[in-house]
């Protein structure tokens, strides 16, 4: 008997096997002399997407050359075609499959892993679409963890249903994408606009938040308003007590004074004293979400540059599967933490007593891990030296966050104090810290953390106080601008709203930022004027709705239960597309808006007109021939170029030190000037 294991990717098969037993490698698989599976054995792989869905000229002469005739497409039937960068690895694929009286599908344990190994089997003969099949489904490439898998390998019927929910998304995404892509960048071109301009079922709804984020901060018009506060001295502290109340004017303000008889120093009583034992526990453990937001916060970590450092940290061994929305885990793995707690306080150099050693709800919970669990360190650990500097920071984030549930809960007196001045309340809060516990080891955040430390003075009820009232004037505030992790991250808008899933959130959002729909400064997301115009294009119709786009994730989850059904889904989709066509052909653009897109991403910095482009500047120097352009990288050596450096170049033909350069050659920092020398770009270095 042979069985045939499918991996997704070279490094994957490489791990399993060296799990499983003694290694021979052929071309393209590897053959196992193996313990824990039976008879022959060998393993091949994908390269990613070996299979995919067909390109639009594959349907027909007509389809060649994009042409607004052709709207809507939807075809009966998708094509698949084998990729022609990977045809190789896929027919040795093939033949190993064929020759399989079992196949184990072992691509990555998610939808998308479940879609790479069907639709590799669509293209395969009857025989191995008949041939029986098995899953693997664990949470770890950790060699014990990959032997356990194999040991209890699962039917491969019960996670098929995944494989449909995926292949329903990326049949949906592909008709959407095909279809209004190429009408509104035909609509563009045909109004004197270059480019391609794309549009997506989820990509173009994630815009619409952004740039409705960016107009409800252009347009927020501040408003002043009033309050009353009171300001008492208590064994020479001055104690600040608020009101809930709000005042549009002083005239409302005084009429409300007089009566109250609050214009002046008063007498009062202290109505109140309440005192509580407050604790906190530690953060819940991270999931996707989670980890990408703390990253970006702390580091600036795109959320698309986090998953691939996670990824690698996966795929060594270190950390378990990235790719979940649970911050749960099962009895299992908080055994298996407990055992190596010491060595994990030990990687990260921290050291407390650990006083939660048995499992509590708040993070451990057998019946709430459906499919993976949280993120969290492997029992392989490694020497912090050989990860590279973002691998290290995440994964003694990692450490650091899972290590807490073993600490001392934060525990705090909370202290609120109550004056009833003439029938309005003002009251003061403060809080004492008793037991710092987990806090030792990660900080509050911190709004949290000037909350936590307000100490007060030692009142009592019915104690006489001298409250004197003030009038403060305050503003309200616009709305904060989005970030990747508010937009993509644990509990962002994306999130809330339902829309895309944990794995796909940070590729939608990097997609619009190399489509040029967006652009990053400082972490916070701007919309570009060519995403402004998607958003002016798509507002009042479905396609720019994040609304129905949750609503079609929601159905495409129960898909993948089993209760939904993908006829349907496509079906819809369809219906969808004919209608938002329609609609779209009484769609205008105006000169003045087609000027804008035209200029926009140009400015004048001294002599030279710059254009900014994805991965470029492009500088022309006014006063010469238009035609003699040159580009200045916006990425050197790994380091990303500000605006104000682009400024020193071209004015001052030198850049201020910039340190933090990584060699291509030995991948070593570096630091150095940047001088523009006629138009090229070189390094000076700093002489010591």
């Amino acid at each position: 008997m042979k069985t045939v294991i499918l991996a997704e990717k070279p490094t994957q098969a490489t791990k399993y096997a060296s799990a499983l037993g003694t290694v021979k490698r052929g071309k393209g698989y590897l053959d196992i002399d193996s313990n824990i599976i039976n008879g022959d054995v060998s393993i091949t792989w994908g390269v990613g997407h070996l299979v995919g869905l067909s390109n639009m000229d594959k349907y027909g002469e007509q389809y060649k050359k994009w042409n607004m005739n052709n709207l809507p497409f939807q075809p009966s039937t998708m094509l698949y075609e084998v990729s022609e960068k990977t045809k190789d690895q896929f027919l040795y694929a093939k033949k190993q499959l064929e020759e399989a009286d079992l196949i184990i599908v072992a691509t990555d344990p998610d939808r998308e892993g479940e879609n790479i190994a069907y639709s590799i089997f669509s293209k395969c003969s009857q025989k191995v679409r008949n041939t029986p099949k098995k899953r693997l489904w664990i949470n770890s490439m950790v060699d014990k963890e990959v032997q356990r898998g194999f040991e209890n390998l699962k039917d491969s019927k019960e996670t098929y249903n995944y494989y449909v929910e995926a292949q329903t998304r990326q049949i949906s995404d592909y008709l959407v994408g095909m279809n209004f892509t190429q009408y509104f960048t035909l609509f563009a071109q045909s109004k004197g606009l270059n480019g391609v301009y794309s549009l997506g079922r989820v990509q173009t709804p994630c815009n619409s938040l952004i740039v409705q984020n960016d107009l409800a901060i252009k347009n927020f018009k501040e408003e002043i308003f009033y309050k009353i506060i009171g300001m008492a001295d208590k064994n020479n502290d001055k104690v600040k007590f608020t009101s809930d109340k709000k005042y549009e004017s002083k005239d409302e303000l005084s009429k409300v004074l007089k009566p109250f008889q609050l214009e002046e120093k008063i007498k009062a009583n202290i109505l109140s004293v309440k005192k509580e034992i407050k604790s906190k526990k530690a953060p819940k453990l991270f999931n996707l979400g989670g980890i990408q937001s703390y990253t970006n916060k702390k580091w600036k970590y795109s959320l698309d540059k986090s998953l691939t450092v996670i990824q690698s940290l996966y795929q060594d061994g270190y950390l378990s599967y990235p790719r979940t929305d649970c911050d749960l885990i099962t009895t299992n793995e908080f055994e298996y933490l407990k055992s190596n707690l010491e060595k994990y306080k030990e990687v990260i150099g921290v050291s407390f007593e650990s006083k939660n050693l048995n499992p509590r709800k708040e993070y451990v919970n057998n019946d709430k891990v459906l499919e993976h669990y949280a993120i969290i360190p492997t029992e392989k650990i490694p020497i912090l030296s050989s990860l590279d500097e973002e691998q290290r920071n995440v994964y003694e984030a990692v450490v650091r966050n899972t290590v807490l549930m073993f600490a001392e809960d934060y525990s705090y007196e909370s202290t609120v104090v109550k004056v009833n001045i003439n029938g309005i309340d003002f009251i003061t809060k403060g809080n004492v810290p008793r037991i710092i516990g987990w806090i030792n080891i990660e900080k509050l955040d911190d709004d949290n953390e000037k909350e936590d430390k307000v100490i007060l003075p030692e009142f009592i009820e019915g104690e006489e106080i001298i409250f004197t009232p003030i009038l403060e004037e305050d503003k309200t505030k616009p709305l904060s601008r989005l970030t990747e992790a508010t937009l993509g991250g644990k509990g962002g808008l994306m999130d809330k709203l339902g829309l895309g899933t944990p794995a796909t959130r940070s590729t939608i959002i990097k997609t619009l930022i190399d489509r040029e729909y967006v652009k990053v400064e400082k972490t916070k997301l701007y919309p570009t004027e060519k995403g402004i115009l998607l958003y002016e294009l798509t507002q009042n119709i479905l396609l720019g709705s994040p609304e129905m786009t949750a609503k079609w994730e929601e159905y495409l989850k129960k898909i993948g239960t089993g209760e939904g059904s993908q006829k349907t889904f496509l079906s819809n989709i369809n219906s969808f597309i004919s209608k938002t066509l329609t609609e779209l052909k009484g769609k205008e653009l105006t000169t003045d808006k087609i000027k804008k897109i035209q200029d926009s991403n140009k400015v004048e910095i001294g002599d030279y007109l710059i254009k900014e482009e994805n991965k470029v500047y492009k500088c022309k120097n006014k006063s010469q021939d238009p035609a003699q352009e040159f580009i200045i990288f916006k990425k050197i050596s790994g380091k990303n170029l500000t605006i104000s450096q682009i400024k020193q170049l071209l004015l001052k033909n030198k850049t201020n030190l910039i340190k933090g350069f990584t060699s291509q050659k030995s991948g070593k920092k570096f630091d150095a000037y940047l001088v523009l020398k006629g138009d090229k770009v070189e390094f000076e270095f700093h002489k010591k």
